[in-house]
């Protein structure tokens, strides 16, 4: 069966068709390209899509790291309340004070154990003519090159220097006085305890002018106390600590 289309509208529109055909003008043709802002655009609505997801995955990764360590500081902070649990505070207190105390005594013993025998004879040494201390020569020739004064006087005279006390006061620094006939001899005995690798920390001495009243009659010395003169001489004090007893 052969259908004919009567509508003036379609038998127009391929009459019109045909005509064009003819004269050789374009066909109208349906449209199939699509444009590049549309491209553009479904790129950003994927990129968008795409920065979402990855947002979402590290969201819930940082969610799932947080929440195993607020459950690992849970389980350190029980763990901590059962052995703070069990710990005996009266016990490590008794114990500390022990150990404090057998400190105390070894400190105690030792200090009975060393002898100043060795620091008299190097005070000896320090103050005999002709004498000098243990030096430590390296230091000393680098102390007379920062200072000239600190070169020591092998003519001096060490009777010029004499020891009225000895005492410790504290560990290892003893509280040394003394008397002199002036105080350029003080200066030489600093001198020397400063060069004497047995001793450090020499303080800066404290002395003052002692005037002896002087006598009628002749004056016997055992009536002197120790450290005492018949002449005027100066006194003195300084402290030295001691590197090394023994």
């Amino acid at each position: 069966m052969i259908r004919i289309n009567l509508s003036p509208a379609a038998a127009t529109k391929r009459k019109n068709q045909a005509n064009r055909a003819t004269r050789g003008l374009p066909v109208a043709m349906p449209s199939t390209q699509v444009s590049k802002g549309s491209i553009y655009a479904i790129l950003m609505l994927l990129g968008w899509v795409g920065i979402g997801v990855i947002a979402w995955l590290l969201q819930n990764s940082v969610a799932e790291d947080t929440a195993r360590l607020k459950n690992n500081a849970a389980t350190l902070a029980q763990q901590t309340k059962d052995i703070n649990e069990k710990i005996d505070e009266e016990d490590l207190q008794a114990r500390f004070n022990r150990y404090e105390e057998l400190t105390a005594a070894a400190e105690a013993l030792q200090k009975k154990r060393r002898t100043p025998v060795y620091v008299y004879h190097e005070l000896a040494n320090i103050l005999t003519t002709g004498k000098q201390p243990d030096i430590d020569e390296a230091e000393q020739r680098r102390r007379v090159d920062l200072d000239a004064q600190a070169r020591l006087d092998l003519d001096w005279d060490a009777q010029s220097v004499w020891l009225m006390s000895m005492e410790e006061e504290s560990d290892d620094v003893l509280e040394i006085t003394g008397g002199m006939r002036d105080p350029d001899d003080l200066s030489e005995f600093v001198k020397r305890l400063r060069a004497s690798a047995r001793f450090a920390r020499i303080s800066h001495p404290e002395f003052e002018f002692e005037e002896v009243k002087k006598t009628k009659g002749p004056v016997e010395f055992k009536e002197l106390k120790p450290g005492e003169s018949i002449y005027d001489h100066y006194t003195f004090e300084l402290t030295a600590e001691v590197r090394y007893w023994d």
